[in-house]
């Protein structure tokens, strides 16, 4: 389940990618650095829709060269690293995605998945964030959802999962994490 939540969170952030560009001055030569971040930007969204994860890894890299707070740029690394099942580079990536932009949900969604195994209830508050800064992830609901009820929260976990599969009929399928 865990895989196909990231997918779904990366899904938020293409659509989310045509704002990528970061707020400087309004003149020529920032306006020049934007548009080629935003190039970088798409091309890497690209590269890592077709599967091309070295290729996206290095494009993203080369966006935080010209943009060091592109919280696109730090998500998608994280994305990548969770991924490859590493965890630790995931959370810095999700970290200083959130520092350049404390309301970016699906890093605060995949953030709370890496969090559930050792704080629950830190998890928690990090879907309520992501839930709060995107009402229209179901991921997030659902997986709020699923925690609430394992915390024994029932009817706003109840409430959550409702929400989720709402804004998304296939998450009805979705079955609840293991909370070993």
């Amino acid at each position: 389940m865990p895989h196909r939540l990231a997918v779904t969170a990366l899904a938020a952030a293409l659509l989310l990618g045509s704002a990528a560009c970061s707020d400087g001055p309004d003149d020529a030569g920032s306006a020049t650095t934007s548009t080629r971040v935003d190039q970088l930007v798409q091309r890497g969204l690209g590269e890592l829709q077709a599967g091309s994860t070295d290729a996206a890894g290095a494009t993203f890299r080369r966006v935080l060269d010209a943009d060091p707070d592109n919280a696109y740029a730090h998500y998608n690394l994280g994305l990548i690293a969770q991924r490859a099942g590493d965890a630790a580079a995931a959370m810095t990536q999700y970290d200083a995605a959130l520092a350049a932009d404390p309301g970016f949900g699906p890093a605060l969604y995949n953030k709370g998945i890496l969090t559930e195994p050792t704080d629950l209830s830190g998890a928690v508050g990090l879907y309520r964030k992501a839930v709060a800064a995107d009402p229209d992830l179901a991921a997030a609901h659902m997986r709020l959802g699923f925690a609430l009820l394992h915390l024994g929260s029932t009817a706003d976990g109840e409430k959550e999962l409702a929400a989720g599969v709402r804004l998304d009929p296939s998450m009805a399928d979705v079955q609840a994490p293991s909370y070993g």
